[in-house]
């Protein structure tokens, strides 16, 4: 969300704060989210993984040795002042689905990746951070992004004494999402995204799709 908004806050307004322009699902999503829940169904349930996704059964194996401890899909919400809190409660300040998790002192915080590799660590450390302040006896949190296509994985260990760093990096950007949310401010931001990329067509910056 934060990475939409820095983008271009005219576009975040439209799509998620106004929502008069829909952001369609390209095949790629579209292609995330069947591999997403495929590799759910499998770790979550033993449930065999379809024959298209076959390759990935060595990664879903691994889980199994932590039946008990593992969990797909985990819904994580803490409140402004840092408190474990339900997803969708009216407190809830920060959200994140974390895509698999295994519980223990030196948690697993597994994220499934179907496009290219980007050297971003921000989603970990925030998944990780928030993981933390509702499991009271996790010291660390192991984070992995697992990039499917290539076979490989990219980890990153966060322990509890970064959280507040974590945080300090991160809510100036928030502050400047809540100070346009109050200003009711939401600049133009043109980039290439402008050139058939971005939903909101009626922008005066927006054109076709280069030929």
């Amino acid at each position: 969300m934060l990475t939409a908004f820095e983008t271009c806050p005219h576009q975040f307004y439209r799509v998620r704060v106004l929502k008069d322009v829909v952001e369609e699902q390209g095949e790629a999503a579209l292609w995330g989210d069947r591999v997403h829940k495929a590799l759910e169904n499998r770790v979550r349930d033993q449930e065999p993984l379809p024959e298209w996704a076959a390759q990935w059964e060595p990664l879903a194996a691994k889980f199994d040795a932590f039946r008990g401890r593992v969990a797909c899909e985990v819904p994580v919400g803490i409140t402004k002042n840092f408190k474990p809190t339900g997803f969708w409660d009216a407190d809830c300040w920060f959200r994140a689905k974390i895509d698999v998790v295994v519980y223990g002192r030196r948690a697993l915080d597994g994220d499934y990746k179907t496009g290219k590799k980007k050297d971003d660590f921000d989603q970990i450390a925030l998944s990780a951070a928030a993981l933390m302040h509702g499991c009271p006896e996790t010291q660390s949190v192991l984070g992995k992004y697992y990039w499917l296509k290539f076979g490989e994985s990219s980890t990153k260990e966060i322990h509890r004494d970064e959280i507040p760093a974590i945080w300090q990096e991160f809510i100036p950007r928030v502050a400047r999402l809540e100070a346009a949310h109050d200003n009711d401010r939401w600049p133009k931001k043109p980039s290439g995204l402008c050139n058939g990329w971005c939903p909101v067509k009626d922008c005066s910056f927006w054109k076709p799709k280069r030929r």
